[in-house]
């Protein structure tokens, strides 16, 4: 059987009770970790700017916009939510797919789900097979040099599952997908580099694209046999191993294989951000005044685009693996409330900041994908080292969070919308394949959202 008719027949046969009780614990925390990251997200000044656009625009619908409570058509709640998951850089991923699958998953499921009213249980099971999906298409690939991942691959394998959820065909489930691949982006790594904006449109779009692939399918647009390889296996990548992308459907599942964040910066230098906090632990470095030299020897994608001291603006600091160490050691840790330009401008940020040398390790490199390694050696003034190696951060397979480090991170993103309503969400999720209809989920942060932004 052809791939693509494999991918289409898991999408649309996968039931709930299919699906191991061990995937649906990890979807459960999956939903968990990504609905605090886009609430903390939906705060953002240009995320409540696109949403009120998209108001003007006239967007109606039933599909909740996190930033106020509001609800429109379930193709912009995908782009709004979307753009919130990635504002803080803090979702989770899968390093095999080499990108952050709930991202492009999540907001548009969750979007589908309430336009169509479907039961927690159908919203789950969409969940999980296009977190098979997505996982799989990005482990099939490799975008190009200088492309960013996000609104590619994503789109193409989440498309199947919003058609499943429309209630397509497995022949119009393998049609959306040949239409979704020759509309994904041409994306740029530097943006993220520079901390554009637009870096967090990527998924945002891509989710948007995921949405309407099959409403143009069902008004009966038409893709080539097989524009997933013409796209991802000359276009936006070289190499595309469509065995991959069938490989296990039902039976290994890719979701196990997550990763979640626990430091709000980019993944490729969290093992080392780990080591600082450590570091910072040490009664051998009572003060960061006694630091003179901090070397990193780690992998190639850190040592080639996350070197920058002297970010810009705040989503470049959470890029950059200078900046980001030096907060970690002065306030031993490194989540969403240390990126503040109070913080990045501290004179003491800066200097560590320059102090920062980067070295490519030839052998830590070889450790990639399966590992991110990073070792860090500061030195004192007085000439001695406190040096420290991690080959994988926290909330790796090989490292995981504990539920309560994930509680923990949730109850900290989502707080903004009261401690109520966080206890609420938290209790909701937990039982959410029980829901008779998914927006129970959402109700009340309709409700709360709404009061705020009144």
């Amino acid at each position: 059987m052809h791939y693509l008719d494999e991918a289409a027949q898991f999408v649309y046969a996968l039931q709930f009770k299919d699906i191991p009780p061990q995937v649906v614990d990890r979807a459960r925390m999956i939903v968990l970790d990504s609905v605090g990251v886009m609430i903390a997200g939906s705060r953002e000044a240009h995320v409540g700017a696109m949403a009120k656009a998209l108001r003007i625009r006239g967007s109606n619908g039933r599909s909740l916009f996190l930033t106020d409570g509001r609800r429109g058509d379930a193709g912009d709640a995908a782009l709004i939510n979307g753009v919130s998951i990635c504002a803080h850089v803090a979702e989770e991923g899968h390093k095999y797919a080499r990108g952050h699958v709930a991202a492009y998953v999540v907001p548009a499921v969750l979007a589908v789900a309430e336009e169509r009213n479907l039961s927690g249980a159908e919203f789950l099971t969409a969940l999980v097979a296009a977190y098979e999906l997505v996982a799989r298409l990005g482990m099939a690939c490799r975008v190009r040099e200088g492309m960013h991942p996000s609104g590619t691959w994503g789109t193409v394998g989440c498309s199947a599952v919003v058609a499943k959820m429309m209630g397509l065909q497995p022949g119009q489930i393998r049609e959306t997908m040949n239409v979704a691949a020759p509309l994904t982006l041409a994306t740029s790594w530097n943006a993220a580099e520079e901390g554009a904006l637009v870096r967090d449109l990527y998924s945002g779009s891509g989710g948007t694209g995921a949405v309407w692939a099959p409403r143009w399918v069902e008004a009966g647009i038409t893709g080539s046999a097989d524009d997933v390889v013409e796209i991802f296996g000359k276009v936006s990548s070289e190499t595309f191993d469509s065995g991959i992308v069938s490989d296990g459907l039902g039976s290994r599942w890719e979701i196990l294989r997550n990763y979640f964040k626990v430091h709000a910066c980019c993944r490729n230098f969290q093992s080392g951000i780990d080591v600082a906090v450590d570091l910072r632990k040490s009664p051998q470095l009572p003060d960061t005044a006694a630091i003179s030299a901090i070397n990193v020897d780690t992998f190639s994608a850190p040592a080639l685009h996350n070197t920058n001291p002297m970010p810009g603006n705040l989503l470049a600091a959470r890029e950059s693996l200078p900046v980001s160490l030096a907060l970690t050691l002065i306030h031993g840790k490194c989540d969403q409330s240390v990126y503040t330009q109070e913080h990045v401008s501290n004179p003491e940020v800066k200097r560590l900041a320059s102090l920062v040398r980067i070295n490519l390790d030839p052998d830590l490199d070889k450790l990639y994908p399966d590992c991110r390694p990073t070792r860090v050696t500061v030195t004192l003034a007085s000439g001695k080292t406190l040096s420290g190696y991690e080959d994988v951060a926290l909330g790796d397979p090989a490292r995981p969070v504990s539920e309560a480090m994930l509680r923990s991170k949730f109850h900290a993103n989502a707080s903004p919308v009261g401690l109520n309503t966080v206890a609420k969400l938290e209790q909701i999720i937990a039982e959410v394949e029980s829901l008779k209809s998914i927006s129970m989920l959402t109700e009340c942060l309709a409700t709360t959202n709404a009061v705020a932004h009144a």
